[in-house]
């Protein structure tokens, strides 16, 4: 790409350039544009989402309304779609109403009162004689049942509770959110339509384009001077930007040579656009360009 740069340089220039020099300055001039063109190492790269989530339900069910559309832009947890819940809603008043029941367990708190009251005028009449023993263990017996049932309509209760829990948890699931704040690219089914289950097709694309994120592939050389977290300036549509270093590769790719670096770019304000090229250039050029920022 330099050398491509050098020779579109106006041959006139160069040659008036040359006649004005000495043999030894034009040798400097060629040894300094050679020595430019090979210090200045660009490397090119493409921006990327920094997550591309393809949504949809895990379970089998018919989309009831949509509320957005492609191209809008979508906070983290808010709602895109919504399936059929009819169902699941008739199945929640039903374990509610069952969980608000409380007959079977009134029941066996009058039945635990009266075996309580009858054992212990068992163990009054033993006192004085007038009480067999099997009367004793009958009446401790049926104690021990009563309480035991008491115990089974409360948890049983509790179970109720639990299931209007699930159901309820369900319905939330049937309601489709952004997990990200990000961009709607593409909605691939319409209301009305079946989703989820074992239809591997994704309902709606939601792209994250803040960070963005640039891949490139660097000579070791190059990869070991830079450090995770670190700070780097690229160049977008020929002006610096600043990235942050958030991941390098351990290993060296053994067909191209390179090392894997991954740089997220921040973009709140959405004025780069994912797709654009990125250029990287080395990390002596970066450092000086950062620090004329700042």
């Amino acid at each position: 790409m330099n050398y491509l740069l050098l020779m579109s340089v106006n041959s006139k220039l160069l040659s008036t350039m040359f006649r004005s020099l000495p043999k030894h300055g034009v040798f400097f001039l060629l040894f300094f544009l050679f020595a430019s063109s090979c210090l200045a190492q660009t490397y090119d790269a493409f921006l990327e989402p920094n997550r591309i989530v393809d949504i949809s339900s895990p379970y089998r069910g018919r989309i009831s309304v949509i509320h957005v559309r492609e191209g809008d832009h979508v906070q983290a947890s808010q709602l895109l779609a919504e399936l059929d819940t009819r169902v699941l809603k008739a199945q929640l008043a039903s374990a509610a109403g069952a969980a608000l029941f409380h007959g079977h367990v009134d029941s066996a708190v009058a039945m635990v009162t009266m075996r309580k009251n009858r054992y212990a005028m068992l163990k009054d009449l033993e006192k004085s004689g007038n009480a067999r023993p099997q009367e004793m263990t009958r009446g401790r017996t049926d104690l021990i049942v009563a309480r035991a049932e008491l115990l089974g309509a409360r948890e049983n209760q509790k179970l109720k509770k639990l299931e209007a829990d699930i159901i309820r948890a369900r319905i939330e699931e049937n309601k489709l959110r952004s997990p990200v704040d990000g961009v709607v690219t593409k909605i691939y089914k319409e209301e009305a339509e079946l989703i989820g289950g074992s239809d591997q097709q994704g309902f709606i694309t939601v792209v994250q384009l803040d960070p963005l994120q640039a891949q490139f592939h660097l000579p070791p050389d190059i990869a070991k001077t830079l450090s995770v977290g670190s700070e780097i300036v690229v160049e977008v549509d020929s002006s610096p930007v600043s990235a942050d270093v958030d991941f390098i590769s351990p290993i060296i790719n053994a067909q191209s040579g390179t090392v894997e670096v991954r740089l997220t770019i921040e973009n709140k304000e959405h004025l780069l656009a994912s797709g654009k090229r990125c250029i990287f250039k080395d990390p002596i050029e970066s450092k000086q360009i950062l620090q004329n920022t700042e």
